[in-house]
């Protein structure tokens, strides 16, 4: 199995191009942790310093040690994680019953305490989505050009 590096960035190929990621933290719990860099990119692209210090979309965990095994994921370098990167204290997730969103959860990444919010505040409005992701949501998302202000 191929050794994770904090700071190693990967590419994941979907349907409309190239994502990249980078290999931010790893909770014991909940595996690794990943900040999905902007914009999908054509082949011949080039990765440079510049280009992963671009403030990421959103953060997300997703199996990589596993992704990376089965090969449904390429390291493509290791680079420094950007100076102004912040392991981030709260995440987000919809609160749904039966089909209807009831509030919203903000999850304390520390102590996984949640704390049900029925509005979300504009600070509120750029946390993560807590919880994992598989590489088909991952494309998924890349595709679509999910983003976190389109999450409502």
């Amino acid at each position: 199995m191929a050794r994770l590096k904090i700071g190693d960035v990967f590419e994941i190929v979907t349907t409309n191009g190239i994502g990249l990621f980078q290999y931010v933290h790893k909770d014991e719990t909940i595996g690794e942790l990943i900040r999905i860099l902007p914009s999908l990119f054509e082949e011949g692209y080039v990765i440079n310093d510049e280009l992963v210090e671009k403030k990421e979309l959103y953060l997300i965990h997703f199996p990589l040690g596993a992704a990376l095994n089965q090969k449904l994921v390429t390291k493509k370098g290791s680079y420094p994680i950007p100076p102004d990167f912040k392991l981030p204290k709260n995440f987000r997730t919809k609160h749904i019953v039966n089909g209807e969103l009831i509030c919203w959860h903000i999850i304390d990444y520390d102590t996984w305490n949640r704390e049900q919010v029925e509005r979300l505040s504009d600070e509120q409005k750029q946390l993560s989505p807590w919880g994992t992701w598989n590489d088909t949501l991952l494309k998924q998302r890349l595709v679509e050009g999910w983003t976190l202000d389109r999450w409502i």
